[in-house]
């Protein structure tokens, strides 16, 4: 497992050194918040689900990410590229967490994100995705092998 998370780390951080020695356009910041993590029960009961995105560059970011639930907390690094232009159109995102439940278990995985950003005022942007993780023993087979989907939709502030 650790393996795994040892190339997606470095694979992460290739990414963004990559991305940062771009041209950049000006810094730019934004705090978001998962609304459907929030308010889906099925995932632990509800996850309060923070992030914190950074630019590096017009068309890529450092996304740091916290969610806390009932069984799991969770921690996540990860590059987003845009397709379009920064925090609009369509985006993916590459990175690790690490998904801890308090016991002996806790687990490194990989995710991979799809999604559209869509700006609706000049600082307040609506975020639609989809995830895959990978490395998660997932809670319906049990097996580590077998992707976890699930949806996000949130808002980010952008300042």
């Amino acid at each position: 497992m650790s393996g795994r998370f040892l190339l997606a780390l470095v694979m992460t951080g290739l990414l963004t050194l990559v991305a940062s020695s771009q041209a950049v356009a000006e810094n730019s910041h934004a705090l978001g918040y998962d609304v459907l993590r929030q308010v889906d029960q099925s995932v632990d009961g509800g996850q309060v689900n923070l992030n914190y995105q950074l630019s590096l560059g017009r068309r890529s970011g450092l996304v740091l990410g916290l969610a806390s639930g009932d069984d799991f907390q969770v921690a996540e690094v990860a590059f987003k590229r845009y397709n379009e232009k920064y925090l609009s159109g369509t985006f993916f995102q590459l990175g690790a967490a690490y998904w801890d439940n308090g016991e002996e278990v806790s687990e490194l995985v990989t995710d991979l994100r799809l999604g559209y950003e869509l700006p609706l005022t000049p600082w307040m942007v609506a975020s639609a995705a989809i995830s895959g993780i990978y490395g998660l023993d997932h809670p319906m087979t049990g097996k580590s092998g077998d992707p976890l989907f699930r949806p996000h939709l949130g808002v980010m502030i952008h300042f």
